[in-house]
C-alpha cells in the first residue's frame, strides 16, 4: 500500500500554482479561510467566503485532496469546520468525519 505524505494543521496549508491558477471565486476564499487549521462556524465561512452554499467547495477541496474535517458544535446542530492535513488524493466519498452526509450512508 501507497503511503499518503500527511502535512499537520500546525503548517498554514497552500494549492499547488497548478491549482491556484485554476481556482476561482469562492473556492480560493474557501481555502485561504480554513487554511489556518482552526476550526470555523458556518456563519463565518459565510461572511468569509461570501456564500450559505459553501458545501460545495468544501468537496471540492477534499477532491483536491485536503482532508477537512466538521463537527456537531452546541445544541442547536450547527457545524464547524477545519483542514486537518492535505494528501493530495480524493477524499470525498470516505468516511472522514462522523458528521458528514457520506459518512452517515456508511452505516
Amino acid at each position: 500500500m501507497t503511503q499518503l505524505a500527511f502535512i499537520p494543521s500546525t503548517v498554514p496549508f497552500v494549492p499547488k500554482p497548478s491549482d491556484w491558477n485554476r481556482w476561482k471565486g469562492h473556492k480560493r476564499a474557501m481555502l485561504m479561510f480554513l487554511r489556518d487549521g482552526m476550526w470555523h462556524s458556518r456563519d463565518s465561512i459565510t461572511e468569509a467566503v461570501g456564500t450559505k452554499g459553501f458545501t460545495g467547495r468544501i468537496s471540492d477541496l477534499r477532491e483536491a485532496g485536503y482532508l477537512i474535517e466538521c463537527s456537531r458544535v452546541g445544541d442547536l446542530g450547527d457545524t464547524a469546520y477545519r483542514i486537518i492535513g492535505f494528501t493530495g488524493v480524493s477524499n470525498v466519498n470516505t468516511n472522514h468525519c462522523p458528521t458528514c452526509s457520506c459518512s452517515k450512508s456508511q452505516f
